[in-house]
């Protein structure tokens, strides 16, 4: 090779090395830190009630007929999410204690598994009021949606989440 060609290449190299350098300064201490400022757009804002009048596309006379539907449900979630919140707070305190207590350890455990069925089981309820609001093609995708989360363990069908879709074992 040319030793021109060479020391080129070299200069753009540092010069690349440079501006790299120069980004992550920038970025480490003299940017202002990024602040998250809510759910990104499309996000999860209401669960996953909201998440199914999404999937729906939902008018906004549907909408606000399932205004109180919505608030209730979300009301009845934060409590359920702040309950469990509690509960491995308490686990975690049980945890840092010498010796430590099993049979109280347990009884979280139970508390947080009965309130995460809680509110699985009160989510499928309200979904499934929706259903004298909708469409005969919204109530048919919404029982495809359901079957899909529900049955098929998430959006991508049976088998782990986001996986290809399997066939229905045989019997």
């Amino acid at each position: 090779m040319n030793s021109r060609l060479v020391q080129f290449l070299l200069a753009l190299s540092l010069l690349l090395n440079c501006f790299v350098l120069a980004g992550f300064v920038y970025r480490t201490w003299i940017a202002p830190p990024f602040e998250h400022a809510g759910p990104p757009p499309g996000g999860r804002p209401g669960g996953p009630l909201e998440m199914m009048a999404n999937d729906l596309k939902l008018d906004d006379n549907q909408r606000k007929a399932l205004r109180d539907l919505f608030d209730k449900n979300q009301a009845e979630r934060r409590e359920r999410i702040h309950g469990i919140q509690q509960a491995r707070e308490q686990m975690s305190d049980e945890l840092k204690k010498q010796p430590v207590d099993l049979a109280k350890i347990d009884a979280l455990v139970e508390e947080v598994s009965k309130q995460r069925a809680e509110q699985q089981k009160a989510n499928l309820h309200a979904i499934l009021a929706l259903d004298e609001h909708l469409t005969p093609q919204q109530r048919e995708r919404m029982h495809e949606i359901l079957a899909d989360r529900y049955l098929g363990f998430g959006p991508g069908g049976r088998g782990r989440p986001g996986g290809p879709r399997r066939p229905p074992p045989q019997q």
